[in-house]
């Protein structure tokens, strides 16, 4: 069989999101790129294969204008442009023609790799080649570099060369994480598969293929929502495996998700619980989308703490915001609900320490495979936060490579520099700013034909009786003095507010109370109420306003839209669900200044 040979500054395996934005980082900057994927497209589980979302650091707007801004941002964009419905065959070209755009990435689709060369002992390694088998194609590449990235998701590079690894959940007391079990195990989040469905216009019949699962005889009708106009994602608990090998067992896994599908299907179509006569199946996937397998061992784990405190390490260079989500290892077969949720209370931080082997000196890591304890992983996992740890991997290993340095020698020489770079090619890192001098941007003279001073009700749209608290949230710079609310009451009352801080300039949720006001009214209409709070936060940072609720009260709000302005009703509360729930991004309800 003949062996090619490509040599280039770095080789990326993987084809995912956090794969192709660290093949395009590091292309954008002058280096050579192999990008090795072993499926015919793009994408990883977001790819028309598998089919699931892409979230990331707005956790479906609990953070709410929180969002990934570099490679990743540019491929949102493109695909609000091209893609409003949200085809992923259209996601698919976007994601390919983000790579094809760049001249130094050459790109081997349906190549699996499966040979590390590399050499070293135990606590000091390096990666000498990796060689991988293109299907359907006959050929068997062998990939020369200097830096290589493992982005494979499951870690196959790394573990073939050495590099150090976890698989499960640690136990509680190696980082002082609550939600870790008291002892370590080798339980992981199982896979899931997908499935789409379509009104075919006329009646449809399904006869179930016979290994599909009875559901019925499982507690997935009372424990699981099953409704015949789902699809995609709203079948996240379709999940198995988390018991088992999530690699080695992966066709059982398969196989398992597969009975299930159909026998939902067919509890669906043929159990006269549902009006599916003219529904048919239109995809259903055959890829299990896996969440967990080996995380390597970086210079730094992320943990629990890292995630909830928001910690800003100095080496910050990557940020995420979905929940601790995590998962019961029994999957969709459990009892307890599919998922549970610990919510930091705004974006958090990813150290370069978490992207880079703490063993393997010329490997870097990307993906769901970062140096993250089980419990961190369980927000670091999601494709939209790995594709931005993808693109300061990639940064990360341009800069190696130019340098002639290692991962650590980058995080101990050149860190200021690797993040300079990073906010330079408009990727994010919350709280830092460019210092660019060459950037004109940063010694232009802004002018406006007009300046806000203050946040108001200018056109009522309705009046929302208060049976409930109400959070107004804005943003306060540099003292928040008198706010006035535009209200109906139906007798003469007394209005209590209170004030919470929201601790730092990204969060949108109530912190610590900081003032608390009261105002006599009497019975009337469109009436301006004024509270005088008088509070300096330490730094900028929104402002979470809560009126109490009385039902002798009518709040009026505004419809017209304010960025950064939220309103929010009290929700009952509910284990790990916040309290408060945004009702729009538009809705302004006060006067403030």
């Amino acid at each position: 069989m003949k062996l090619e040979t490509v040599k280039t500054d770095i080789t990326v395996v993987g084809g995912g999101l956090a794969g192709v934005c660290a093949a395009v980082a590091a292309a954008r900057l002058g280096q050579t790129v192999a990008l090795v994927n072993n499926r015919p497209v793009l994408g990883g589980n977001s790819s028309s294969e598998v089919r699931v979302w892409v979230c990331g650091a707005t956790a479906h707007g609990t953070h709410r204008y929180a969002r990934e801004t570099g490679i990743m941002g540019e491929m949102f964009v493109e695909n609000q442009y091209r893609n409003i419905d949200g085809n992923p065959y259209i996601w698919d070209l976007v994601v390919l023609e983000t790579v094809r755009a760049e001249r130094n990435i050459s790109l081997f689709l349906n190549t699996d790799v499966h040979e590390v060369e590399a050499g070293g002992d135990e606590d000091e390694r390096a990666i000498r080649s990796v060689t991988g088998w293109m299907m359907g194609s006959e050929r068997r590449i062998r990939f020369e570099s200097r830096m290589y990235l493992d982005c494979t998701g499951d870690g196959l590079v790394g573990f073939l060369a050495g590099a150090k690894y976890r698989i499960g959940r640690e136990a509680r007391h190696e980082y002082n994480e609550e939600w870790a079990p008291a002892a370590a195990d080798d339980i992981t989040l199982g896979s899931t598969l997908l499935f789409y469905t379509k009104d075919a216009g006329h009646p449809v019949k399904f006869v179930p293929p016979s290994f599909a699962k009875d559901i019925a005889k499982t507690t997935i009708p009372m424990k699981r929502v099953i409704r015949s106009g789902d699809n995609g994602c709203a079948y996240w608990w379709i999940e198995w495996g988390g018991e088992l090998d999530t690699v080695h067992d992966n066709e059982r896994i398969r196989d398992e998700l597969w009975a299930v599908i159909y026998g939902i299907w067919d509890y669906i179509k043929n159990s006269g619980k549902f009006d599916a006569e003219n529904m048919t199946l239109e995809w259903v996937g055959g890829i299990p989308g896996k969440r967990e397998y080996r995380r390597f061992i970086g210079d730094y784990v992320l943990n629990q703490n890292d995630i909830i405190e928001q910690r800003p390490f100095e080496d910050r260079v990557a940020f995420g915001g979905w929940s601790i989500d995590l998962h019961p290892p029994q999957g969709m077969y459990s009892t307890e609900s599919g998922s549970k949720h610990l919510h930091p209370d705004g974006n958090y931080h990813i150290p370069f320490r978490s992207l880079y082997s703490v063993n393997v000196s010329n490997m870097l890591m990307a993906g769901r495979d970062i140096s993250a304890s089980h419990v961190a992983f369980g927000t670091t996992r999601v494709m939209a936060t790995c594709a931005v740890m993808g693109e300061a991997a990639g940064t990360g290993a341009a800069l190696c490579v130019q340098k002639g340095v290692t991962p650590r020698e980058l995080y101990r020489r050149h860190m200021k520099e690797l993040q300079q770079i990073m906010l330079r090619q408009d990727a994010s890192i919350i709280g830092l700013a460019n210092e660019d001098p060459l950037d004109l941007a940063s010694s232009a003279r802004v002018t406006a034909s007009s300046v806000l001073k203050r946040i108001a009700v200018d056109k009522p749209a309705e009046a929302v009786r208060m049976t409930a608290d109400v959070g107004i949230l804005f943003p306060v710079d540099p003292h928040l003095g008198r706010v006035e609310l535009l209200i109906d009451a139906d007798r003469a009352t007394v209005i209590d507010v209170e004030v919470r801080d929201t601790g730092r300039p990204e969060n949108y949720v109530p912190g610590s109370l900081q003032a608390k006001a009261s105002a006599a009214v009497n019975k009337g209409e469109k009436q301006w109420v004024a509270f005088d709070i008088g509070w300096t936060p330490e730094r900028p940072q929104n402002a979470f306003l809560i009126v109490k609720a009385n039902e002798s009260v009518r709040l009026h709000h505004s419809d017209e839209p304010l960025t950064g302005t939220l309103i929010f009703s009290k929700a009952p509360r509910r284990s790990s669900i916040r309290r408060w729930k945004a009702i729009s991004p538009r809705s302004r309800s006060c006067n403030g200044e």
